[in-house]
C-alpha cells in the first residue's frame, strides 16, 4: 500500500488515466495514418493537426478548469472526467466496430479529431481535482512521498501507454486498442469512487471565492495571478518550470541530431538515451520524495534545478557515448527531483480553494515554453545555426551543443536565483479576500 488506502487508490486511477491518455493518442494518429489516410498525400498534415490539438486544447482548457475545480466536488469531478472520457471513448469504438465502408472515412476522421479534442479537455479537470485531492488524503509531512509516486506514475505512463498501444493496434486492430482504453477510464472511474475522506466544507473552506451556477469570472483568474506574484517561492517555481521546459523541449527535439553530429554514434543510441534519461527521472522522483519530506522541499528544489543546469552544460559538452550516458541518468535524477519538489512547495504556499486556478496557471505556462521552445529550437538549429561552426577558450561549439549550453545557463541563473529568493522561508501567502458564497459540485 502507498502511504494509506485512498491515495493508493487515487494514484491507481491516476495511472490507469494516464495510460489510457497515451494509449488513446498513439491508437488515433495509427489508426489515421495507417488505415483513415492510407495513400493520401495530406494524411501527414492531418496527423500534425492531431498532435497540436492533443497539445493546445489542455492549454486553452486549464484556465477555466482550474477555477470550476475550486467550487467543485473533487471526488466527483474525477468521477465524471472519467465516465465522460469513457464515454467518447466508447462512442468511438462502437464506429470503429462497424463494417468498413459504412462511415464515409474524412466523416470518421472527423469524429475522431473531435473525440480526441474532448478527451484531452475532460484532461485538466481530472488532473487539478487529484492535485487537490492527494493534498486531503496524504498528511502534509508525507506529501514529498506522495507526489514523488504520482511523478512516478505519469513518467510510467508515458512508456507503457504507447508502448502497449502499437502491438495491439497491429496485432488485434484499432477497435480493440480502443475498447481497452474504454475499459481504463472505467476501472479508473471505480478506483476513484472507492476513495472516503472528508474534504474540507466539501469544497470551499475560508468562506468560498466563487459565486453559484456562473461560469468563472475575470477576478477569480486574478485571484491567481495576485497569488503568484506575491508570493516569492512561487514565482521561482514558475521560472523555474518555464526554464526547465524550455530545456528539456530544445532537448526533446534536436537530441536525434546531437547523437551522430556531437556523439559521433549511431543515430539508434538515441532510443538507449532517452531509456536512460527515463529511468532517472523515475529514480529521482522516488528518492527526492523521500529526501524532501525529511530535509525539506525547499533545498531539494534549488538543489535539483541548480544541479539540473549544470548537467545540462555537461551534456552539451560530451563528446562520446559512455559519458553521455552517465550525464543522462543523472540528468533525469534531477530533473525528477525538481519536478516532485514542486508539489509540495505550491501546497505550502497556495491556499486550497485557490490551488485549482494557480495550478491552471502553472501548468499552461510551461506547457507552452515547451511548445515554443521545440518550434524555435528547431528553426534555430534549422536555419540562423545551419553549417555553425565556433571556437572560444579552447573549445569548439556546433549548432545542436551550443543551444543546450544556453538552456543549462540560463537555468543555473535560475538555479542561484532560487538560492537568493528563497534563502528565508516566507510565510505562505494569504488569498485574496471574497464575499463567502455557498456553492454545489457540478
Amino acid at each position: 500500500m502507498l502511504i494509506n488506502k485512498n491515495f493508493t487508490l487515487l494514484w491507481f486511477g491516476q495511472a490507469l488515466s494516464l495510460v489510457g491518455d497515451y494509449a488513446c493518442g498513439t491508437a488515433v494518429l495509427l489508426w489515421a495514418s495507417t488505415d483513415l489516410l492510407r495513400g493520401k498525400p495530406y494524411a501527414p498534415s492531418v496527423t500534425a493537426a492531431l498532435t497540436v490539438a492533443v497539445s493546445v486544447v489542455p492549454i486553452l482548457v486549464a484556465p477555466v478548469a482550474g477555477a470550476l475545480v475550486d467550487r467543485w466536488d473533487k471526488q466527483q469531478t474525477m468521477l465524471r472526467s472519467e465516465l465522460f472520457r469513457a464515454a467518447v471513448i466508447g462512442l468511438v469504438t462502437l464506429l470503429a466496430f462497424l463494417p468498413s465502408g459504412y462511415v464515409p472515412p474524412l466523416a470518421l476522421l472527423l469524429c475522431v479529431g473531435v473525440a480526441e479534442a474532448l478527451i484531452y479537455a475532460a484532461a485538466p479537470f481530472f488532473r487539478l481535482s487529484r492535485f487537490v485531492a492527494i493534498s486531503d488524503v496524504v498528511p502534509p509531512e508525507q506529501h514529498g512521498r506522495a507526489f514523488g509516486y504520482t511523478q512516478t506514475a505519469a513518467a510510467l505512463a508515458t512508456i507503457i501507454g504507447p508502448m502497449a498501444a502499437a502491438p495491439l493496434v497491429f496485432t488485434l486492430g484499432v477497435r480493440w486498442m480502443l475498447a481497452f482504453d474504454t475499459l481504463s477510464f472505467l476501472v479508473s472511474y471505480l478506483a476513484i469512487r472507492r476513495v472516503r475522506y472528508a474534504a474540507p466544507d466539501r469544497d470551499m473552506e475560508n468562506g468560498g471565492t466563487a459565486p453559484r451556477g456562473r461560469l468563472p469570472e475575470r477576478r477569480e483568474f486574478l485571484g491567481a495571478v495576485r497569488l503568484l506574484t506575491g508570493s516569492s517561492t512561487l514565482r521561482v517555481i514558475l521560472t523555474a518550470a518555464v526554464l526547465t521546459a524550455v530545456g528539456t523541449g530544445a532537448l526533446n527535439t534536436l537530441e536525434v541530431y546531437f547523437v551522430p553530429e556531437n556523439l559521433h554514434a549511431s543515430p539508434g543510441w538515441y532510443g538507449t538515451l532517452e531509456a536512460v534519461f527515463g529511468a532517472g527521472t523515475i529514480g529521482g522522483a522516488l528518492l527526492s520524495g523521500r529526501l524532501g519530506d525529511r530535509a525539506g522541499h525547499t533545498r531539494v528544489f534549488r538543489g535539483s534545478l541548480l544541479l539540473f543546469g549544470f548537467l545540462l552544460i555537461a551534456y552539451s559538452r560530451t563528446t562520446d557515448i559512455p559519458a553521455a550516458l552517465v550525464v543522462s541518468v543523472l540528468f533525469g535524477l534531477a530533473l525528477g527531483a525538481l519536478n516532485t519538489a514542486c508539489s509540495p512547495l505550491i501546497l505550502q504556499e497556495t491556499p486550497r480553494d485557490h490551488l485549482g486556478r494557480v495550478m491552471a496557471v502553472f501548468d499552461p505556462i510551461s506547457q507552452l515554453a515547451s511548445l515554443v521552445s521545440v518550434a524555435l529550437s528547431g528553426v534555430i538549429a534549422g536555419t540562423v545555426l545551419d553549417g555553425f561552426h565556433g571556437h572560444w577558450a579552447g573549445l569548439d561549439f556546433g549548432r545542436i551543443d551550443v543551444i543546450f549550453l544556453a538552456g543549462g545557463v540560463s537555468t543555473v541563473a535560475a538555479g542561484l536565483y532560487s538560492f537568493a529568493a528563497l534563502r528565508r522561508r516566507p510565510a505562505p501567502v494569504t488569498a485574496p479576500a471574497a464575499p463567502a458564497e455557498t456553492s454545489t459540485a457540478p
